[in-house]
């Protein structure tokens, strides 16, 4: 009965804390995702790109040699 005890607490206390919680209102939300989405696009095409410039310079080492 101790444990029913302490996870009873430990819920009350996530209520009590999920009521202190600012949630962003709908505008912000899509803002927000709108910046994420444009900044993982531009992070993925970099790495593209670094990526293929590598494994150009690897191959034409490996030609080389």
């Amino acid at each position: 009965m101790k444990i029913f005890n302490k996870i009873k607490e430990f819920l009350s206390g996530v209520r009590f804390e999920m009521k202190k919680v600012n949630w962003p209102s709908w505008e912000e939300l899509k803002s927000s995702t709108g910046v994420v989405l444009i900044f993982s696009v531009v992070i993925t095409i970099f790495i593209a790109l670094v990526d293929f410039g590598v494994a150009n310079v690897v191959r034409k080492l490996i030609e080389w040699l």
